[in-house]
């Protein structure tokens, strides 16, 4: 197994992830960890995540000295290569200028790079760089803005690189991994899914043995899988609800429905309450104000609707990794990007969380789905936020904002389907600016809302590229928004990555 240090870094638990996806059991450890606990766990690797602090900062996690005497190979990435540098009596700087995106590496000869090019594509995010390589450690690969982008001592095994092997901007960053762990640490190929599942569904049956759970469903992939993941392990004391927030897209109550039936889940109650989260919303602009208040009601809700069941103690959740990654729910070193409303959750909330999902990557929990028979068509469904449209639409919520982005989306959602896009782009969304621009319209001049339409593609949602949809599909879909849609007269695609944009706006 494989040890990995999380240090804070948006992608410490992708680190993890992608170690899985390559077959090796890994566990996720703080900083704090003792050299003694990590030899316990006997790990035939350790890695050294990314943070957002700098190694010289005041309060800097830094794990235990005594690790280095352990004789474990270590891999150190972005921080962790400053971190490694550090410790082993190098030197880091801070740098003139911030390192960030896709970079041309120049590779030196290493079993680290073992199989790759001399000039490779790589994916960086730093400002501080390591400026003198530790005694007995060699440069093994460089930038044009940094001489010291990996290194290694072959003798320790000891290798760090500045850049993220564990994004998918970096081209073969998962051979980097590979090589690093098969041919360097020797680590044995001992992780799969199928005993995952096993595994959670053994687990669910010990937890709750006759106890009753109320699952809040959302018709998407992730409530669904974790809904039926709960039901083999409780039956029919798994009761379903489904809180119609008036945030909702117009297919999304229809799209439950065929959802409820198929999955074949006996207790499902649908409770309206539109005109209270819109009576919260009013005149809120922030973003976490909004997410804070809709989940204040969300699980006020909830909690009504477990008295009027009786009995109820737990309450499931469709929570996955990057929810607690963004919501900083995963190390105090962590910057919070956002809060998830089922991550966040408000104090005096009386219900046991069950979150079977909360270790898992979305292409992890749709397989997970393939292996409990759930239909594709279902698991191919695009993410939709708990909050809903609150988060699309930036600024005040209204019913006119809601209803003109429901249109917006249903045009842009139909279009990509029927061009046979839908499920070869990862999310598709879109977003009402809160800006008018002045236009013209039948010789007259207009003066409406621009709309923001986003697609990414991406296998993990920790990081993502825009999708290139072809230009005459994103013309239809411009066009008939502007001429069906009243209220908008401008459209405009996003063709930001992630980092540094989130998927959603808010």
């Amino acid at each position: 197994m494989v040890v990995v240090f999380n240090f804070g870094g948006q992608y410490a638990h992708l680190i993890t992830r992608k170690v899985r996806e390559l077959g090796v059991k890994s566990e996720l450890v703080t900083p704090n960890i003792s050299a003694g606990q990590v030899k316990k766990l006997n790990p035939q690797a350790i890695i050294f995540s990314g943070s957002p602090y700098s190694v010289y900062d005041k309060g800097a996690p830094h794990p235990d000295g005594k690790i280095y005497d352990l004789g474990i190979p270590i891999l150190g990435i972005c921080y962790g290569h400053q971190l490694l540098a550090y410790q082993q009596k190098g030197k880091v700087s801070p740098g003139k200028s911030k390192q960030f995106g896709k970079e041309k590496l120049f590779i030196s000869k290493s079993p680290l790079f073992s199989g790759l090019s001399k000039e490779e594509q790589v994916w960086f995010s730093h400002g501080d760089h390591v400026s003198s390589q530790p005694p007995e450690f060699k440069v093994i690969a460089s930038t044009s803005s940094s001489k010291i982008a990996a290194m290694e001592n072959i003798k320790k095994k000891y290798f760090s690189v500045q850049f993220h092997p564990e994004v998918t901007h970096t081209k073969h960053g998962m051979k980097v991994l590979s090589n690093f762990l098969f041919d360097i640490a020797k680590a044995k190929h001992d992780w799969n899914l199928e005993n995952i599942k096993a595994g959670i569904v053994k687990k669910l049956k010990k937890d709750l043995a006759g106890k009753k759970v109320l699952m809040a469903l959302s018709g998407g992939v992730d409530s669904l899988v974790a809904a039926t993941l709960i039901k083999e392990a409780v039956g029919s004391k798994l009761h379903c609800v489904f809180i119609d927030t008036g945030l909702l897209r117009n297919y999304d109550i229809k799209d439950l429905n065929d959802v409820v039936k198929s999955a074949g889940f006996k207790n499902l109650k649908i409770v309206n309450d539109r005109i209270h989260l819109l009576k919260v919303l009013k005149g809120i602009t922030d973003p976490e104000e909004k997410r804070q208040q809709i989940a204040k009601v969300y699980f006020s809700t909830l909690e009504e609707e477990a008295k009027k069941i009786g009995s109820v103690d737990y309450l499931g959740q469709g929570t996955i990794y990057p929810d607690r990654v963004e919501s900083a729910a995963t190390s105090k070193h962590a910057d919070k990007i956002k809060s998830h409303h089922n991550v966040t959750l408000p104090s005096g909330l009386k219900l046991k969380i069950v979150e079977p999902l909360s270790d898992l990557y979305k292409d992890e929990v749709r397989i997970i789905g393939k292996l409990l028979e759930i239909p594709q068509r279902f698991l191919e469904r695009h993410p939709f936020p708990g909050p809903g449209l609150a988060i699309r639409i930036l600024g005040e919520v209204t019913d006119d904002r809601l209803e003109i982005l429901r249109q917006v989306d249903e045009i842009f959602v139909s279009e990509l389907k029927n061009q046979h896009i839908y499920n070869k782009v990862a999310q598709a969304l879109a977003v009402l600016l809160p800006v008018k621009t002045v236009g013209v319209m039948g010789d007259a001049r207009t003066y409406s809302y621009i709309v923001s339409l986003r697609s990414v593609d991406t296998q993990d949602f920790m990081t993502a590229d825009w999708s290139k949809i072809p230009y005459g599909v994103l013309e239809k879909v411009s066009s008939r928004i502007v001429n069906e849609v009243r209220g908008v007269n401008r459209v405009v695609y996003d063709i930001t990555q992630k980092p540094p944009a989130t998927i959603e706006y808010e």
